[in-house]
């Protein structure tokens, strides 16, 4: 009988406490003269006491509910777009990427009147892409990277008295694609074309105007590619003749067993180029007109172009060198009518195909040979003596994995000039990379 009434005068307390959890403290000592009573034990009614305490956390948090609720609905009503407590669609789509590079820097030239330099530098790229709702297949992506405006490096030297380094927009792009086999990209975007190396088109340059890229897989073992872009290369204030690139590229990739042969050929016209003058980032190696009142150093060539690209490859069975590959470029500028209008590279690959684990390594070696007017000279890689045309010279590389997204890099540049002497320069550098 007394434990029947203990269960009574609990039950009734638990639904007392539920609906006025301001009277906490007169249950307490309604439950304290109970004991003295004898009708609980502390036992009991230290579980009475609980039970009322979780009825009164419930009240709480149903209440706490009711009202969020309350606010989310009035807040939606206003302005959808503010509902309290909801990430947007489109945020919740983005993917943020980025990189950072350590570099030690040794340049030494042949050059009568210089002095071997010695630097240190930094690369800090960081990226935004994401979809939109609203339309299937669109993305847009922007992204800044340290530097100057040079087009070719994004790099930062250390120096002048612990000064801020810049931060510039690096690319900035919106992409989509009608259908799985075709790519439609504005703005300022990463090189549509593929390039087996960086000896033409340094990697670090974003072209700007639009492209659209094919693919299309013909057999299991065939794909078919085919790029194209427009580039716009300078405005000019009072001239509607504004430089610009069109290059076209059909290639394809052929799988047969572990190995593969990709290949592909482009060309590259270029317009109202010849009689330009590029002051801002071009090395002035290609041959200019005299300079005089009519021809103020002003390009003397147009630059056709056409470049035969190839890359074989193949997975070998070896625990530790799992990839191997040779590749190859030869470029061909027709409208060079002064001659020194060839370009080539050769060269081998061996250990992983990419490094980004602890102890997956890659040497790499090529020679390459660009003649004076072979290439406009602000596009070549920017490391082989300062992006200049008329140079060769062999590169060898090794990367090493230290971690999963962090490796090291070492790299040696052997570059002479091909006229008026040879002037050769060594270039060392040793770089820590970190993917994120």
């Amino acid at each position: 009988m007394k434990r029947l009434l203990a269960i009574g005068v609990g039950c009734a307390l638990v639904v007392c406490a539920a609906f006025s959890a301001a009277r906490a403290g007169e249950v307490d000592i309604l439950v304290d003269k109970l004991v003295k009573k004898g009708i609980l034990n502390k036992q009991e009614a230290t579980e009475v006491l609980q039970e009322v305490q979780d009825a009164q956390w419930q009240e709480k948090d149903k209440e706490r509910a009711e009202v969020i609720k309350g606010t989310k609905d009035a807040i939606k009503k206003d302005n959808p777009s503010l509902f309290a407590g909801e990430i947007p669609a489109w945020v919740r789509r983005m993917q943020i990427k980025g990189d950072l590079r350590l570099r030690y820097e040794n340049i030494d030239r042949d050059v009568p009147g210089y002095s071997q330099r010695e630097r240190y530098r930094y690369r800090l790229r960081l990226g935004v892409v994401t979809k939109l709702e609203e339309v299937d297949n669109m993305e847009v992506g922007f992204g800044f990277a340290s530097g100057s405006d040079d087009p070719r490096s994004t790099n930062q030297t250390y120096g002048n008295e612990f000064s801020k380094g810049d931060l510039r927009v690096d690319y900035a792009y919106a992409k989509y694609k009608p259908f799985s086999w075709v790519t439609l990209t504005a703005g300022k975007f990463n090189n549509p074309l593929w390039l087996p190396t960086d000896t033409f088109w340094d990697y670090d340059i974003n072209p700007e105007g639009v492209a659209a890229q094919f693919a299309y897989s013909y057999t299991p073992n065939i794909d078919l590619f085919m790029n194209t872009a427009w580039f716009i290369v300078d405005e000019l204030p009072n001239d509607e003749n504004d430089p610009s690139i069109f290059v076209v590229q059909p290639g394809s990739k052929i799988k047969f067993g572990d190995a593969y042969f990709k290949n592909a050929v482009s060309y590259m016209q270029s317009n109202n180029v010849k009689n330009h003058l590029f002051s801002a980032w071009s090395a002035k190696t290609n041959t200019l007109h005299a300079i005089n009142e009519q021809h103020p150093g002003t390009l003397k060539y147009d630059f056709n172009c056409y470049t035969f690209s190839g890359e074989l490859g193949t997975k070998l069975p070896l625990t530790y060198m799992p990839f191997a590959a040779v590749f190859g470029e030869y470029e061909k500028n027709t409208k060079g009518n002064g001659g020194h209008d060839t370009g080539y590279v050769y060269g081998v690959k061996v250990g992983y195909e990419k490094v980004t684990k602890l102890n997956e390594w890659q040497v790499s070696a090529r020679y390459a040979r660009v003649e004076q007017n072979a290439w406009l000279d602000f596009l070549p890689d920017s490391d082989t003596y300062d992006g200049r045309t008329g140079v060769k010279g062999p590169k060898v590389q090794l990367q090493y994995g230290l971690f999963k997204n962090v490796w090291a890099t070492a790299t040696y540049f052997n570059s002479k000039m091909l006229y008026g002497g040879s002037q050769a320069e060594d270039r060392v550098q040793f770089d820590l990379n970190w993917k994120f």
